[in-house]
């Protein structure tokens, strides 16, 4: 009884210390540089918490251009891409072909928000919405297929054409 009780207890502290080690690994204000860099790299986001961003971001510039908001649709596109930096950093595998994605159809859409094209722009986000389930599908993510949603997804912000405040 006593020899079980000992190895149990062994058991436990070294499941403790093990416990303890996990813990102190995951410590970003201690330990090595490596160990401290290590830490913070396993806490950044992965695609899917970027692409939640990207995905509003990308539904309210359409928004902001149909309402012909052209300096939010402009903000919304350059946050998107801001964003995408980010998932090409935390996923270097995917960095291609964010990029292509990027200067494939968001250019156009950058464009035609500074040319103030709303058509031009319908058509170029179409072909943006399919091209960007098209990188789902060849990614092995088939399922997550975007729509864009019948608002924006910031229905706290004007999306419609500003006036001048002073009339």
């Amino acid at each position: 009884m006593k020899r079980r009780l000992l190895i149990s207890l062994l058991a436990i502290s070294g499941l403790a210390l093990f416990v303890f080690a996990a813990d102190k690994a995951m410590d970003i204000y201690n330990g090595t540089l490596e160990e401290r860099v290590n830490a913070l790299a396993k806490i950044q986001p992965g695609l899917g918490t970027v692409m939640i961003e990207y995905g509003n971001r990308f539904t309210n510039t359409y928004y902001a251009a149909k309402g012909g908001n052209w300096g939010m649709a402009q903000y919304q596109l350059k946050e998107a891409v801001e964003i995408q930096e980010v998932g090409e950093i935390t996923r270097p595998k995917n960095a291609p072909m964010l990029r292509s994605f990027e200067h494939g159809y968001l250019d156009t859409l950058k464009a035609d928000i500074e040319n103030k094209d709303w058509a031009s722009f319908q058509q170029h986000y179409d072909a943006a919405v399919a091209g960007c389930n098209a990188c789902h599908v060849a990614t092995g993510h088939a399922y997550v297929e975007f729509q864009l949603p019948p608002a924006p997804a910031m229905d706290y912000v004007n999306f419609n054409k500003k006036t001048d405040p002073a009339k």
